[in-house]
């Protein structure tokens, strides 16, 4: 847990404790890996807390932040679980992480018990929230309608789209920044991590997606490899240890390379693949239009189901062949 405020939060940490009148529900709401989970856990801490400090961060010292969070009665966290499943294992399948009506239903007899710390304070972090799914957000819509005294809802997401409309208008939205280029460079430095301003491009400047990147390098190199061939590219040689990290993931490798060669067509600069713009300008000028229009919308409706249970090499063939033909002329 961080000991202090990400610098590209800390607008957002005074405007929120500056606000006197909290109200039972809020959004934290931003992109995908710039800290979100840890801020929102840091805020819980800190409302908890019975003594903070005068810039707001919790005081470490009192029962509360010595409780918090494993075993503070007064906090409960809600994430996704996951069914254990060998024989979708042994297809090729990924099964969805979903936060459940059961665990909804849990959380509601929690609620009925008294709050435990004479602050009279409960914090409900439910994250990631638009992995909520529908019977569970159904669930939540009706506690929310009738939210029990002093117990504030955090829910953290990167796609509040993905929230049903009814507990989005019950909650107030905290719209957090990422952080700028230099903002991501200075925090990977700080660190100690080593890494490539490129990969921070690919990453869309996101820190914590960076880090988790260095990890998938050897994969994501082998997919940037295959693209990189083009109308050359041998289906036969597809090495499937690039879906490692998942359909999802491998998908959005190729998103991103379609995505630069759109800019390309276009005479922009990559906004991704900073060390490949060469290579991508050059296949960008093979391109059939129709051809790369059709599969990225093809891409667009793969990535809706690529968590589902599917045959996952199948499918990633199916892509490979389809990416071939956006370079056959018209």
């Amino acid at each position: 847990m961080m000991d202090s405020i990400y610098p590209w939060f800390k607008d957002a940490w005074i405007a929120i404790h500056e606000n006197k009148n909290l109200p039972h529900a809020l959004i934290f709401k931003g992109k995908e890996g710039i800290g979100k989970y840890n801020f929102a856990v840091k805020f819980a801490k800190s409302y908890l807390c019975q003594k903070t400090l005068s810039n707001h961060l919790p005081c470490e010292a009192c029962s509360s932040c010595e409780w918090f969070p494993d075993v503070h009665p007064d906090f409960k966290h809600i994430a996704p679980i996951e069914n254990e499943d060998d024989e979708l294992s042994k297809r090729k399948t990924v099964r969805k992480k979903n936060i459940l009506i059961d665990q909804i239903r849990e959380l509601s007899e929690y609620l009925e018990l008294s709050v435990h710390q004479e602050k009279g304070r409960r914090v409900v972090l439910i994250e990631p929230a638009d992995s909520l799914n529908h019977a569970a957000s159904n669930a939540l819509l009706k506690i929310l309608e009738e939210p029990p005294e002093n117990t504030l809802f955090i829910l953290v997401t990167s796609q509040t789209q993905k929230l049903i409309a009814t507990i989005r208008s019950r909650c107030q939205l905290l719209d957090l920044r990422g952080p700028s280029l230099d903002e991501a460079k200075t925090f990977l430095i700080d660190q100690k991590i080593i890494h490539e301003d490129s990969l921070l491009s690919y990453t869309g400047g996101s820190p914590f997606i960076a880090i988790k990147e260095l990890e998938n390098q050897s994969e994501r190199e082998m997919i940037i490899q295959l693209l990189s061939q083009g109308h050359n590219i041998d289906i036969t040689k597809v090495n499937y240890a690039i879906l490692t990290q998942g359909l999802d993931w491998t998908l959005n490798v190729i998103q991103k390379w379609v995505f630069d060669l759109l800019l390309s067509l276009h005479a922009q600069q990559n906004y991704y693949f900073k060390k490949e713009e060469k290579r991508i300008q050059s296949q960008a000028k093979q391109i059939n239009l129709d051809n790369l229009l059709l599969f990225t919308n093809e891409l667009n409706e793969l990535k809706k189901i690529a968590s589902h249970p599917i045959n996952q090499e199948l499918q990633l063939q199916n892509i490979f062949i389809k990416y071939k033909q956006i370079f056959e002329p018209s």
